[in-house]
């Protein structure tokens, strides 16, 4: 407990749990959204793609996550305008977008002179580099983006359902959709300090894929998988302090873990709320 009281009273290590627990809420919940859509890949492809705005940010000056986060504003938008084109699938744009991104941020960063140790910073994430600025502007983001939820949680869980249904209701889908693809992406950019953009997509797709192993109603796993999310953050950085890990993989390993964990417990539960071949045949 002293050792616990020591951690909470160091200031990078306040910043850091601080942002962790808001960005483990939002992308738990985002999460509870897309990985039953199948659009889990979308995670690594904004993050990847991102790296665009981050290397235009590091070429020329200024903060390189508002470049990012307007990179995945564009990507998020393009995503829900596609939703329900047929001529192209999400995994195949998403694609695109993570092959483009990552290559055209490489042509940039090597057109930046000298050394750029804080690319590595934005690969692999860094509590070091998480600022008081940082953390009001995600709280910010974070009590909007609550507001948000809780106008278009009706919306969001029928059409993650039942898409046609919803359009029979009357229901704002289209709104709805935006928010989720814009939303989802710039949640993503905003963790990229503490996982960076390899490790970001854990936080979206593990909590919520570990919480569908043991619920047994959509509220539940709601509730599961904000524990998941917060605890694994919370408990990733602690240990990482604790034996000097790196903080991002410490993160993911401990998501992974109560993964297999809730994989192995799957059995003794009924069938998950959303498995994706109930929605296949509430859509057909």
């Amino acid at each position: 407990m002293q050792l616990i009281n020591e951690i909470i009273q160091i200031p990078f290590m306040q910043r850091a749990l601080l942002g962790s627990v808001m960005l483990a809420s939002l992308l738990g919940l985002f999460g509870t959204f897309i990985v039953p859509r199948k659009l889990s890949f979308m995670a690594d492809g904004i993050a990847h793609a991102s790296l665009i705005g981050i290397a235009i940010g590091i070429l020329l000056g200024g903060i390189p996550l508002i470049w990012a986060a307007a990179v995945a504003i564009i990507l998020g938008s393009i995503l829900a305008f596609v939703d329900d084109s047929n001529l192209v699938t999400h995994d195949s744009l998403i694609g695109v977008f993570l092959a483009g991104g990552m290559s055209a941020a490489i042509i940039i960063m090597s057109l930046t002179p000298g050394y750029k140790p804080e690319l590595f910073s934005y690969l692999f994430g860094n509590i070091l580099s998480i600022t008081w600025p940082d953390i009001y502007l995600l709280t910010v983001f974070f009590i909007a983006t609550l507001i948000l939820f809780k106008y278009q949680w009706r919306t969001l869980v029928l059409t993650t359902i039942h898409r046609e249904l919803s359009s029979v209701l009357g229901l704002p889908a289209r709104t709805t959709k935006y928010f989720l693809f814009v939303g989802t992406s710039l949640a993503l950019i905003a963790g990229v300090k503490l996982l960076g953009v390899v490790l970001i997509s854990a936080l979206l797709i593990i909590p919520f894929t570990s919480a569908n192993q043991v619920s047994r109603s959509l509220r539940t796993t709601v509730i599961m998988t904000q524990f998941f999310a917060i605890f694994g953050s919370i408990a990733g950085i602690i240990l990482s302090y604790i034996f000097d890990l790196p903080t991002g993989p410490s993160v993911a390993i401990l998501l992974v873990a109560t993964f297999l964990i809730t994989l192995l417990m799957a059995k003794v539960n009924e069938a998950p709320i959303w498995k994706h071949d109930h929605i296949e045949r509430e859509s057909s």
